[in-house]
């Protein structure tokens, strides 16, 4: 019978995503106006201000948790959004 498998020691900086070696997949909370725009254009498009921006959330169970589960006013409405490695790792 062998020892038990140590846990691993955790750096501070971890990040849990659903990624690839090209892309990661974040969430977003938005109103309709933005959700909507978005979806049509499949890109960020006005109403959508980038200097307007929150945090992205790499967890869809936290985006849904930080936006009341889409009840907060102006967050009614989740995007996934697929970004470049290369935007992503700066």
């Amino acid at each position: 019978m062998s020892a038990p498998e140590q846990p691993r020691e955790r750096t501070l900086r971890e990040l849990r995503a659903l990624y690839s070696a090209r892309s990661i997949v974040v969430y977003q909370a938005y109103p309709r106006s933005i959700a909507l725009a978005a979806l049509e254009a499949q890109r960020l498009v006005p109403p959508f201000r980038l200097e307007r921006t929150t945090w992205i959330k790499p967890s869809f169970l936290w985006m849904m948790y930080r936006s009341a589960w889409g009840r907060k006013s102006g967050q009614e409405h989740i995007l996934k959004i697929t970004l470049h490695r290369d935007d992503f790792d700066w």
